[in-house]
């Protein structure tokens, strides 16, 4: 595919080769994906790359190179430690690659990277993700994945985050006849190729794998997706392959999007089991109209939040000519959990323009009745 934009990237580590590579992965993918030619200096850290970091040798237009182009006026520097030679050649911006979610940013204007969707779903083309939405619902609610090792209580704020096996447990256990338990695949696709379910399926994880080629689909078949946390921080692909698709979340952690989700218009919420059982019975009663009117509304949130092209657009169209992109990790998560707060640029968003100055940055966040408009 021809293209005039060009982006060079060069990475010091080692975050950013951190996750199996996935970290490397969905950075340059979203680039790629928007047209983007890339050059990439092939220092990729000093061990070898992880299975989803060898996936960047399948981006359409990336290539390795040891130096940037010799014009890079027009060009976009993408790094997590500036090399110095390179930042002194005129950019048209510079993007600063940052991991620290839980920093204040008082004095510069970061944007989020979108959560991205697992690699191994990142080859689906639109066309695709398109017809996924139009699919024929076959159940109510629907929960797949892991539970095992997932107990610790990580996240305190704003309230305590429950972990996903105490959630996933407390469902099977309270919902009686409301819930279905799938214990092998070939239950699953009967349940799929039969009539409706209006109930909450929920599968035995270490019994039923779905393949990667088969989740986004059957993600596609539930009006109501559970989507707890991560085992080590919230985010998880799951959440955002569900809302690509149209299938709403029910989640514990509507704060970490950005901007949050809104319970009752593009996510059921809760914070307490109790609030868990509430939002569940809610999903199992809507009618029909109620469940088209809130798909609409995690479609359009996808659209206009979540797209790969659409964080680009915003890197574009930062006023300043270094951008600081702000990347979810577990390792951020596992070493500064106790520094999340209000003051933390995951809860005062990046979607919105924050006051002009310093203090009045901290009237806003520490007495946001003063704040100024």
């Amino acid at each position: 595919m021809a293209t005039d934009k060009t982006l060079y990237a060069r990475f010091h580590g080692p975050e950013i080769f951190l996750e199996q590579g996935r970290l490397l992965f969905a950075l340059l993918h979203v680039f790629a994906k928007s047209g983007y030619r890339i050059r990439l200096h092939p220092y990729l850290g000093d061990k070898p790359l992880e299975k989803y970091g060898q996936m960047i040798h399948t981006l359409p237009g990336l290539e390795l190179a040891e130096q940037a182009d010799a014009d890079t006026a027009g060009a976009l520097y993408l790094h997590d430690r500036p090399d110095a030679t390179l930042a002194r050649l005129p950019w048209a911006k510079r993007i600063e690659v940052r991991f620290d979610l839980f920093s204040p940013f008082w004095r510069s204007d970061p944007i989020i990277m979108p959560f991205p969707m697992h690699p191994m779903q990142s080859a689906l083309q639109r066309d695709a993700v398109l017809a996924l939405r139009a699919s024929e619902r076959k159940m109510r609610v629907f929960f797949s994945g892991d539970t095992e090792h997932y107990r610790r209580e990580w996240v305190r704020y704003p309230k305590p985050k429950l972990p996903r096996e105490p959630i996933v447990k407390a469902v099977i256990e309270r919902l009686g006849d409301d819930r279905v338990l799938i214990e092998d695949a070939a239950s699953l696709q009967r349940l799929l190729d039969g009539p409706y379910v209006k109930r909450a399926v929920l599968t035995a994880s270490s019994q039923v794998r779905i393949e990667f080629a088969d989740w986004l689909p059957t993600l596609a078949s539930a009006d109501f997706f559970l989507s707890p946390p991560g085992i080590v921080m919230p985010m998880c692909h799951n959440i955002i392959e569900a809302m690509a698709v149209g299938t709403i979340p029910i989640t514990n952690y509507p704060e970490w999007l950005d901007p949050p989700l809104e319970p009752g218009k593009n996510c059921l919420a809760f914070d307490t089991l109790e609030d868990l059982d509430a939002n569940m019975h809610r999903a199992l009663a809507m009618s029909d109209s109620q469940i088209a009117a809130m798909r609409a509304q995690v479609v359009d949130y996808y659209e206009q939040h979540l797209r790969p092209d659409r964080f680009v657009a915003r890197v574009e169209a930062h006023p300043g000519p270094v951008v600081p992109v702000l990347m979810y990790t577990e390792r951020n998560m596992a070493l500064n959990a106790k520094r999340l707060g209000r003051h933390s640029i995951l809860i005062q968003g990046t979607r919105h323009p924050r006051p002009d100055g310093l203090w009045r940055r901290l009237a806003a966040v520490y007495w946001p009745a003063r704040r100024q408009d």
